[in-house]
């Protein structure tokens, strides 16, 4: 009886073994499993965080490429006589106009050669050229100032302000934009006229500023006047 026991007891321990090493074999080759899954999503990450870099690496440079290649045909565009868009010229008032006559067409000068194009020339300081036909905007300024004295105080008076175009085809000069102000008498008073527009001009057309004579003698001259015609 004490034999059969201890027989029934070797065996269940060798069961017991056999299953402790089964449940081992289990578990490593899960473990293998799980490391086999891990290199793989390692892997997969590497893969994938190489192609973002390099995808952006192309796009960087692509982009820098473009760039570089539309800033050399901007260079180059604005460099050429054959396309003036952009160009512009600006003018101030020369000097102070003695004998003021009716209508007075006002004398320019170019500040600091501001000329960037041949598209325009300032003839007779009073006339400014446009040579190539195109869309041109206006920007033009006149500034007004009551001295001491110059005027009898309380009293109104009116000031005109007119640019005109003349072309060979034309009968006669056109008037492009104008202005039409009230100013009162007061000393050291200040006051401008600002006028913009965008017009189309032919080649070969002449524009001019005039302005009426009374208001003449209040036209400040060496500050705040200006006219700007730029080749849009």
């Amino acid at each position: 009886m004490v034999a059969l026991s201890v027989h029934m007891a070797q065996a269940e321990t060798v069961e017991f073994g056999v299953e402790q090493g089964q449940m081992l074999q289990v578990l490593m080759r899960h473990c293998q499993t799980m490391k086999r899954q891990e290199t793989r999503l390692r892997l997969a990450t590497a893969l994938l965080v190489a192609t973002i870099f390099a995808t952006l690496v192309w796009i960087q440079f692509h982009q820098q490429n473009t760039t570089e290649a539309f800033s050399g045909a901007r260079q180059t565009a604005l460099k050429t006589t054959d396309s003036p868009i952009g160009h512009s010229v600006h003018l101030k008032p020369s000097r102070q106009i003695n004998a003021c006559s009716e209508p007075q067409s006002i004398e320019w000068e170019a500040v600091d050669d501001g000329y960037e194009s041949q598209n325009f020339e300032l003839k007779n300081q009073t006339v400014l050229h446009i040579s190539t036909e195109g869309l041109y905007l206006i920007n033009l300024r006149i500034s007004y100032r009551t001295a001491y004295g110059l005027c009898e105080p309380g009293k109104d008076f009116v000031l005109v302000v007119r640019v005109t175009q003349y072309h060979r085809n034309y009968e006669s000069e056109r008037e492009i934009i104008s202005a039409e102000e009230s100013m009162i008498c007061r000393d050291y008073w200040f006051q401008s006229i600002t006028m913009n527009r965008a017009i189309r001009l032919e080649a070969d057309t002449s524009l001019r500023v005039k302005i009426n004579q009374k208001s003449c003698t209040f036209v400040s001259w060496t500050k705040n006047s200006h006219l700007d015609v730029t080749y849009v």
